[in-house]
């Protein structure tokens, strides 16, 4: 069991190297704005029986969780995905797989809706071919529910120092965990946004923890796409004090220095319209080709039909280009709570106004809204997760990004660009509070109207089929009388 703690702070922080001492329960130091993530590597067999039992079943396995609320970053945390939880598996093709079983596993995050096969979206077929044979997701607000589960049942009463380190996650911005067959391999990432740590980790038993502390570093000949850190690393337990260490690698994704707003226009109705508003519509870079995107999670309340997407003269007063991908199937007439599945994804490609001069501008997407189970205030609240907004480029070269020791994989969308792709990320920052959802209240029946309107569409539709029956008996008994017109005019040819 191997574990990476990796601190960044920004290049004008004041972190002191001296201020860091290597004792014998770990290394201690001050307390600083930084970034950090954690990573545990935990091998196959040192996992429970149960656990590496379910995960043989498949050849792949990722989930995701990303907090609702805004956050700071510093490269190479550059990567983002829209707030909730994704999980994205390819079953093995030696052993049986069973999407219920791992469901009733994961329930320890919390009430999922994942406990049918048909909660998962199947698999769909894009320009590169089949990819994702099975998706799921679902808006979850924190993690209390699995770290509470996992400091009952992972940490003894008496290991105060593995019970604090997974209260740790209350706090966390994201939390990746990543398993494949080949490597036999199971990958815990966690990750904390900008603000202040205290850069001490301590030592774990049977832990092999690895500590770096980082700035970025403006090395010669680094180029738009490259990244590099310098600073100290130490192996805990095995080194008396730090070692300098220096890293210069390319990075698939990367900071721009953009951000974006996302609201619905009012008013909402029955087709609500999302608006994005992004901060510039210069490209981050020249000397490669790149266009901006928006990747929408949109849960089973709503959906955009991809019919409206085929019209160009329809886009461009949306300053949209086309949509590149959509999740299928997508119902286009079923209630809410008739889907069986998680909801749709939606790939669009923007079009941002071209001009010499630097502005702010918007986009606009059209979306349908289900009907929705009834309620007894009458109006129920949606929650639309804030989309993955970024320019992706494709600045050509040799140079393989997954050298990034940081790299993040499987976030939904980099899989359906070319593998050369840099993705450079605007940050959202809600105009409003810090939570990046967009929220709408809509208007339902009322539960105690529901009888009442049951009733009378009944009644309606029992009426309707009486009439059209009584209409077709009387005009199949009436008597064949002809016309009186036509008696006449027969009668004058006489």
């Amino acid at each position: 069991m191997r574990e990476t703690v990796t601190f960044v702070y920004p290049p004008d922080g004041a972190v002191d190297p001296k201020a860091f001492h290597v004792q014998p329960a770990g290394l201690l130091g001050p307390a600083a704005d930084v970034v950090r993530q954690d990573r545990l590597t935990v091998g196959l067999d040192q996992l429970p029986p149960d656990i590496a039992s379910l995960l043989q079943g498949y050849h792949a396995l990722h989930l995701t969780w990303t907090s609702p609320h805004a956050y700071d970053t510093l490269e190479p945390f550059s990567s983002r995905q829209s707030p909730g939880l994704r999980v994205f598996l390819t079953p093995s093709a030696k052993r049986a797989h069973d999407p219920v079983k791992l469901c009733e596993m994961l329930q320890i995050m919390g009430p999922l809706d994942c406990m049918t096969t048909e909660a998962w979206t199947a698999a769909h077929t894009t320009e590169r071919g089949v990819w994702g044979p099975l998706s799921f997701y679902q808006q979850l607000e924190h993690l209390s529910a699995s770290v509470e589960s996992a400091t009952r049942d992972l940490c003894p009463d008496t290991d105060s120092i593995c019970q604090s380190r997974l209260r740790t996650l209350y706090t966390a911005a994201s939390l990746d965990l990543s398993y494949s067959s080949t490597d036999r391999a199971l990958w815990i990432s966690a990750f904390w946004p900008l603000r202040e740590h205290s850069i001490t980790v301590l030592v774990l038993p049977g832990r092999q923890t690895e500590v770096g502390i980082f700035t970025k570093d403006s090395a010669p000949n680094l180029g738009p796409y490259g990244v590099g850190l310098h600073g100290i690393l130490n192996v805990l337990e095995d080194q008396k004090e730090p070692s300098p260490a220096l890293f210069i690698f390319r990075s698939r994704h990367k900071l721009y220095n953009a951000s974006f707003a996302s609201e619905f226009l009012r008013p909402i109705g029955v087709h609500p319209t999302l608006q994005f508003k992004l901060s510039t519509n210069k490209p981050p870079v020249q000397d490669a080709e790149c266009a901006p995107y928006a990747y929408l999670t949109l849960p089973k309340t709503m959906f955009a039909n991809r019919y409206h997407f085929e019209d160009k003269i329809f886009l461009a007063s949306k300053n949209l280009s086309a949509s590149r991908y959509t999740t299928l199937p997508v119902e286009l007439e079923a209630p809410e709570y008739n889907i069986k599945t998680w909801g749709s994804n939606v790939l669009l490609q923007l079009a941002p106004p071209i001009s010499s001069d630097e502005q702010i501008w918007t986009a606009q997407v059209p979306l349908h809204l289900r009907y929705l189970k009834p309620r007894a205030s009458g109006y129920t609240q949606v929650e639309v997760p804030y989309p993955v907004v970024f320019w992706a480029c494709q600045p050509g070269g040799d140079e393989d990004p997954a050298s990034n020791p940081f790299d993040r994989r499987h976030l939904g969308y980099d899989e359906l660009f070319s593998p050369g792709t840099i993705f450079w990320h605007v940050s959202p920052k809600p105009e409003v509070g810090n939570r990046v959802m967009s929220s709408i209240t809509v208007p339902v029946l009322r539960e105690d109207s529901a009888a009442w309107v049951r009733l009378g569409t009944t009644a309606a539709m029992v009426l309707g089929c009486a009439w059209v029956i009584w209409n077709l008996l009387v005009a199949l008994t009436a008597p064949a009388q002809q016309d009186p017109k036509r008696k006449e005019a027969r009668h004058r040819v006489k």
